[in-house]
């Protein structure tokens, strides 16, 4: 019964009738192709403002610093330009690395931190006996007399997460945005390398020297949540310890990787 009436309520409808039906389902589907368009359109272009965090390796120098005779000990200064033979070298000094936004997007609420294995480069460190390490309370005190060596660092300030408000993408910005490295990891790669120098028969364990991790955690206009680790190895060109009569003690590198999470 039910069929029948269906069938004489399609007999009843005119040409005209029919017509307008197929107009208005060719409309409906033409607004749902528009509705996926435009999400896609709008997608894409949401995607065209995405800010992308990077960075990028680069070579520095190490030096001996200047210091008064009665300090004994060695303090280490890091410049990314050569210096010239008689340069000064002292005052304050802090190694840098450039942060650049490679994407189209502003970040914003950009956030960083360090971690560094510290056990794994005391095992390292200290397969050379001469080296003294404590680590109490996040103060590190390590202490080489063979390389005149008396340092004090306070890790949980070096490694404090540190902030700033936004970055410009890298093809709009014309101001450097850097960040600094912990002195403590420069110094502690050239303590590691220069003890090797000691001993008549060094490993090639400088390998197993811990790289440092780099954690930077931003914004997009659109507040969505982004985190980036970078992996930063340090690798040298030239070494040479405290002893030698030049200030240079080393050309070292940053090779920098993201890590996959």
């Amino acid at each position: 019964m039910t069929n029948s009436i269906f069938l004489n309520c399609l007999l009843t409808i005119s040409t005209a009738d029919w017509i307008n039906i197929v107009i208005a389902s060719v409309a409906f589907i033409a607004a749902i192709i528009a509705l996926f368009t435009v999400n896609e359109i709008k997608k894409q272009r949401l995607h065209s403002y995405h800010p992308d965090i990077n960075m990028a390796d680069f070579s520095f120098y190490v030096y001996q610093g200047d210091y008064d005779e009665e300090i004994k000990t060695n303090f280490l200064y890091t410049y990314r330009e050569r210096k010239n033979e008689g340069d000064s070298i002292g005052g304050f000094n802090q190694l840098t690395m450039d942060i650049n936004n490679i994407g189209f997007g502003v970040a914003k609420n950009i956030k960083w931190k360090w971690d560094f294995d510290f056990d794994k480069a005391e095992k390292v460190i200290c397969e050379n006996q001469e080296v003294w390490w404590r680590m109490k309370d996040n103060i590190l005190s390590v202490d080489s007399k063979e390389l005149n060596v008396e340092w004090t660092y306070d890790i949980e300030e070096d490694n404090e997460e540190r902030s700033f408000n936004f970055i410009l993408p890298y093809s709009n910005e014309n101001r450097k945005t850097e960040i600094v490295v912990p002195s403590y990891f420069v110094d502690l790669y050239w303590l590691y390398m220069a003890g090797q120098l000691l001993v008549e028969k060094p490993k090639a364990i400088y390998i197993n020297f811990p790289s440092i991790e780099l954690s930077v955690f931003y914004t997009d206009i659109q507040s969505n949540k982004i985190s980036k680790i970078f992996n930063i190895d340090l690798k040298f060109d030239m070494i040479s310890g405290p002893g030698n009569k030049s200030k240079e003690l080393g050309k070292f590198r940053f090779e920098i990787t993201e890590k996959n999470k």
